[in-house]
Parts: C-alpha cells; sequence; structure tokens
C-alpha cells in the first residue's frame, strides 16, 4: 500500500470520526432553534379588550426580541460549530465536552422563555442571570472544545500555528463577553444587552484573524518556494 493511499485513508477515517459528531449535534441544534417558536403566543380575539390586535402584538414584543437574540445566538453557535470541526480531524474526549455545549444549547428555549416572561418585573435580574448564565456554560464548552482540540493533537497537523493562535483569540471573546453581560446585568438587565450585541457583532463581521493569519501563512508559503534551491 502506498504512502498516498495510506493518508487518503487516514484522512476519510477522520472525517467519519467527526462527522458522526456532527450529525449528532446539528439535529439538537435545529430542534433548540425550532422549540423557541412555541413561546411566541399570537394574541387571541376575546383577550384583546379595547385594544388593537397591532397593540396586543405590540404588548408582547419582550417574547418576539427574546426570540430574534435567541435564535441568532443559535444561529451563529451553529455556524461556528460548524466551522471549528473543518480543523479537527479526532474527537475522543471532544465527544463529552460536546455534550455541555449541546446542553446549553438545549437549554436556549427555557432560558428565552424566563427571560421573556419577567423582563421588565420584579424578578428580571434572576431571569437575566439565569439566560446569561446558560450563555456563558455554551460559549466556556465551545472554547473548552477548541482548545482541548488545538492543543491535545486532534487538529489538522497541517494547521499554520498562526492561525490556530488567531482561531483561539477569536473564540475567547464571546465567554468574555457573555460574562460582562452576566455581571452588568447585576446592576442593570437593559444595559447588558450591549455587550450580547457585541458578541453577534463580531461573529456575523468577516472573520478578520482568521483572514489574517491564513494570509500570513501564505505568505510564509511563497516565501519557502522563493528561497528553496532551484
Amino acid at each position: 500500500m502506498s504512502d498516498q493511499t495510506i493518508l487518503q485513508k487516514e484522512i476519510t477515517e477522520a472525517q467519519k470520526d467527526t462527522d458522526r459528531l456532527e450529525y449528532f449535534s446539528d439535529p439538537i441544534i435545529a430542534i433548540a432553534a425550532t422549540l423557541l417558536v412555541f413561546d411566541l403566543h399570537p394574541p387571541r380575539a376575546e383577550s384583546l379588550g379595547d385594544m388593537t390586535l397591532l397593540d396586543g402584538i405590540f404588548h408582547q414584543w419582550t417574547s418576539y426580541v427574546a426570540f430574534t437574540i435567541s435564535f441568532l445566538f443559535i444561529g451563529i453557535s451553529w455556524a461556528a460549530h460548524h466551522d471549528m470541526f473543518r480543523y479537527i480531524r479526532r474527537t475522543t474526549h471532544i465527544l463529552i465536552i460536546n455534550l455541555f455545549f449541546l446542553m446549553a444549547i438545549a437549554l436556549q428555549p427555557f432560558s428565552t422563555a424566563l427571560l421573556a416572561e419577567h423582563y421588565g418585573r420584579p424578578e428580571e435580574r434572576t431571569a437575566a442571570l439565569v439566560y446569561y448564565g446558560i450563555l456563558l456554560m455554551a460559549s466556556l464548552s465551545y472554547n473548552a472544545i477548541w482548545l482541548y482540540a488545538a492543543h491535545g493533537g486532534l487538529v489538522d497537523k497541517n494547521l499554520d500555528p498562526r492561525l490556530r493562535n488567531a482561531l483561539s483569540l477569536e473564540h475567547s471573546f464571546a465567554p468574555a463577553l457573555h460574562a460582562v453581560a452576566l455581571l452588568v446585568a447585576i446592576w442593570s438587565v437593559p444595559l447588558s444587552f450591549v455587550p450580547l450585541s457585541l458578541v453577534y457583532l463580531l461573529f456575523t463581521l468577516p472573520r478578520v484573524t482568521e483572514r489574517w493569519a491564513a494570509k500570513s501563512a501564505r505568505e510564509t508559503l511563497l516565501k519557502k518556494g522563493r528561497d528553496a534551491p532551484q
């Protein structure tokens, strides 16, 4: 068996290993995103009273905002999770860490409904702390997956170290901002949405650090090609 055949077999087996994890994760994430809609209740005709239907819809604005925020979080988490496993070749104990990530995602419908129900009421702070605590659990477990893989030899051995470090830095922003949001919520729940919005802004913009590292890696390869003996 040639070296090329052995290498191709190793790559195929590695892809199967991570594919099984992603095939398990994707439905859980999709179901969690779908369950969010069950907390959106259309205003019933008999409960409108003197209000118009538009007034009734606006009266439930907290549910709509909470749904939008959590749906975006789950969507971004899914995209980031998928992107991360482009670099991971084997799983091992990542399977266990990934369960904590999925647990936090599965709890999103509960924490979202809790925050929507209590926002603007006496227990809004408690509801916000639960909400941010679950977000923090998701982002910390996500980072744990990446750090375990990056430092445990589970990533692609050809991954440029600068790209690996850039991704590690980029991933660390989410738990940092979630922790800030949780602390701010102790003082002011409305203001806590500022650091939360920065998380969404950061991960919906082009991946600046990854692009920078990839560019540096290409420049290094070109330099090696120029310096190689003819």
